[in-house]
């Protein structure tokens, strides 16, 4: 036997939308479901209805059929264009067969005649709760198992661009060596993470200033990631305005940081610029295209750590900007190839 407990076991999470023109008639239903789903709201036309509907998911939906505006029937067809899963329960004062026909064909889980007798609605709820709970429950778990795969995916990622971080440096500084730099600045780009003589001058980061480009640096790496899953090109351009504001908080450094900041601009512009050239890098082979972007973001991590707490007043600060800018450049001269001079080595 069907009880108002049994249903509860079903419904008490759900949310309904209940659309009836009759006040009193929906005043007294409102009244008889309230204790059974976890949010009612109602709608005295198919019009007002579909308004709600477009302002809230609901997990069933019960509704009349003849109404003003908008009857029930091209509400439910609207409806079903947004969702074709929506739960559905039609009342109706009519029993002709045209009328259930239509009902049938508009994909309506079931439907509920007029003189409304509580022992069938009962019976329809528990029927159609039961299918709903269990089509939300699938929803959440599918979302759940989504961010997980999400969170795993990420964490993959960062794993293997630290394996490759170090192997994108190598070649940076052996294409420097290769280059014929010579004397000090060897010296130098072997000293690359260590300490130099510090200036009397002291030029920190600003603290707020580390919060933001960390924050602009993980903004892209998401935006790679989003793009990588629905191929919106949008996010490509996100990844160039990103770059760009990166950029913008460096020259507040010069002039320490302007060969960096150049970089950064010239990169950001160029990834607006061919957003499709881009996209066909990513797609050719994204796993290096990432690591690559994650050595990048390495780097100005490690210029944020070290020069938030050591100044940037040093002789040969310039020095220590080749290696990231020539990953910058890297990528510049993959998005235009032919700004690439006959003698530039490429990674990819």
């Amino acid at each position: 036997m069907i009880t108002a407990k049994s249903i509860h076991a079903f419904s008490h999470t759900l949310d309904l939308l209940y659309v009836e023109d009759d006040p009193i008639l929906r005043s007294e239903m409102a009244f008889f479901f309230e204790p059974f789903f976890s949010r009612i709201d109602m709608a005295s036309n198919g019009k007002e209805g579909l308004e709600r509907y477009n302002e809230h998911f609901y997990d069933l939906v019960i509704t009349d059929i003849n109404m003003p505006v908008m009857n029930g029937i091209e509400m439910i067809e609207h409806i079903r264009e947004i969702n074709l899963d929506q739960k559905i329960i039609a009342i109706s004062a009519h029993n002709e067969s045209d009328i259930l026909i239509n009902l049938i064909q508009s994909g309506v889980s079931s439907f509920i005649l007029k003189p409304v007798i509580q022992e069938n609605v009962l019976k329809v709820l528990y029927s159609v709760c039961r299918d709903a709970n269990a089509q939300k429950v699938n929803l959440e778990l599918v979302e759940t198992l989504n961010e997980q795969r999400a969170t795993l995916e990420k964490q993959i990622r960062m794993l293997r661009a630290q394996t490759n971080a170090t192997a994108v440096k190598h070649q940076q500084i052996e294409l420097l060596l290769e280059e014929g730099i010579k004397g000090e600045e060897n010296l130098l780009v072997k000293e690359y993470f260590e300490r130099d003589e510090e200036e009397e001058d002291k030029v920190l980061f600003h603290p707020n200033d580390c919060d933001e480009m960390l924050e602009i640096m993980e903004d892209g790496i998401d935006a790679l990631s989003r793009f990588g899953s629905d191929g919106n090109l949008c996010h490509i351009e996100k990844i160039g305005e990103h770059f760009r504001k990166m950029s913008s908080l460096l020259y507040l450094y010069s002039p320490f940081l302007d060969p960096l900041a150049q970089s950064m601009e010239e990169l950001g512009s160029v990834i607006v610029a061919d957003t499709h050239r881009v996209s066909d890098l990513f797609s050719e082979n994204q796993q290096h295209f990432f690591a690559l972007m994650d050595a990048i973001r390495n780097d100005i991590e490690g210029y944020l750590k070290r020069f938030s707490v050591e100044s940037m007043a040093m002789k040969n600060i310039h020095h220590i900007h080749k290696p990231t800018s020539l990953s910058i450049q890297q990528v510049i001269g993959l998005i235009c190839p032919e700004e690439i001079d006959a003698g530039e080595i490429e990674f990819f």
